[in-house]
């Protein structure tokens, strides 16, 4: 049975949170704990794939105004296989399988309307196994948090 997380180790999740690259000396200082106990907790999240530290790219400096979901339905191919290939594509941030309808959720970035519609013609739309795409562009991201994730894969 995996150990479970206890308060310091959610205080240093959260620290690392809002500055993933504090150092173990100052989160030491916020927790009234030494340094090798913080390098310590750390590593052991890690180890047990409770956390990683990473970076992620803020999409709207990147250039991309536009936040778009789709919805993927699927006809002539396993689902399997048209997912792997959209995962391919560089255009394309998010893919999930669904039970039910539709089969796949995407979600890309784009730069305009017009850079929407390329992506859909030269991109998305020649994914073999494609029947149709709904598309849908976020006029306002209310809430965007990203710090859960999968890692078991890692």
């Amino acid at each position: 049975m995996p150990k479970p997380i206890d308060d310091l180790d959610r205080k240093i999740i959260e620290l690392l949170r809002e500055d993933g690259r504090a150092p173990n000396k100052l989160i030491a200082a916020k927790l009234g704990v030494s340094e090798t106990t913080v390098a310590i907790r750390i590593r052991s999240l890690r180890e047990r794939k409770v956390m990683i530290v990473t970076l992620q790219r803020d999409f709207y400096s990147q250039g991309f105004d536009l936040q778009c979901l789709g919805d993927v339905f699927v006809a002539g191919r396993p689902v399997e296989a048209v997912a792997r290939d959209l995962a391919d594509l560089p255009c394309v941030s998010i893919v999930t399988l669904n039970f039910g309808s539709p089969e796949i959720v995407i979600t890309f970035n784009a730069r305009d309307r017009g850079d929407v519609v390329k992506i859909i013609d030269e991109q998305l739309a020649r994914v073999k196994g494609i029947e149709r795409i709904e598309t849908y562009v976020a006029l306002d991201i209310r809430k965007y948090e990203s710090w859960f994730g999968n890692l078991a894969h890692l």
